[in-house]
């Protein structure tokens, strides 16, 4: 390894664990504050703007639990999961998942179990926003494909759809602390509920989607053909009508910029 290698593995050491240790001897001592005054601003900074990207990717989660309760989970955050990406847009990816560990481990935070679903709405929010954007499949390109060939055609679908299930009411929630007036809200425990978030127009938007189009829509995720996204249907719905509801169903998603394009 280089002398400069080695000082640059050394600083970035500092850097991310608040350590002189090792890099002062480095530093000039003839600016006007002490080298380990010098490392520690670069150290600082760094959190500072962890701490930013974190406060931006979750605003409402910060609204719901408040400053001080905030503050010390993204610092506990930043201290266990050190940023392993060349883009920030990528470092809050395990913060729902350090929270439900959180909740796991912890039997008192058991009434906030909500938490973590709003962790998660709001990152999958950002996600479908910051997706890599495609071209979409159109009903005109439905309509051209022969009859014949739909029972095997497959749907691919664009990046920036999201699937979750909720067990909490944190749409709600969400909707409430967003309003241009919000108002205090009750997190509550529900049923098992299907939400779908995507971008349309560079807008991200989000609905719930009824039992049988979440069956169909899951089973056409998992790479199953239009015969598949029918027989699954049928578990639900008379036989009959499963055709035409597929299809109504698989033209509300085209519409809507859930598909990018077709395969077999």
């Amino acid at each position: 390894m280089s002398q400069l290698e080695k000082l640059q593995q050394t600083f970035q050491e500092c850097v991310i664990n608040s350590d002189s240790k090792g890099v002062t001897e480095w530093i000039s001592a003839q600016g006007r504050a002490e080298p380990e005054v010098q490392i520690s601003i670069y150290s600082h900074a760094y959190r500072a703007r962890l701490q930013e990207v974190l406060e931006n990717d979750f605003p409402v989660l910060h609204q719901a639990i408040g400053d001080d309760h905030f503050s010390l989970l993204i610092e506990n955050y930043i201290e266990n999961y050190p940023s392993k990406y060349y883009s920030l847009r990528n470092f809050a990816c395990d913060f729902p998942a350090y929270i439900q560990l959180l909740l796991d481990n912890n039997k008192l935070l058991q009434d906030a179990a909500w938490l973590y679903e709003l962790s998660l709405f709001e990152w999958s929010l950002g996600q479908a926003f910051d997706a890599t954007d495609t071209t979409l499949f159109s009903e005109q390109d439905m309509a051209a494909i022969p009859p014949e060939d739909w029972p095997e055609l497959k749907f691919n679908l664009h990046p920036s759809v999201q699937r979750l299930n909720l067990e909490w009411n944190v749409v709600e929630i969400f909707l409430t602390l967003t309003d241009d007036d919000p108002r205090p809200i009750t997190a509550n425990h529900e049923d098992n509920s299907p939400w779908i978030i995507w971008r349309e127009n560079y807008v991200t938007r989000f609905r719930s989607m009824s039992l049988d189009e979440q069956l169909a829509f899951d089973t056409l995720a998992r790479a199953g053909n239009f015969n598949q996204v029918c027989e699954a249907l049928s578990t639900l719905i008379d036989e009959n009508d499963v055709p035409m509801h597929a299809a109504g169903l698989l033209k509300t998603w085209i519409s809507q910029g859930f598909i990018r394009s077709i395969s077999f």
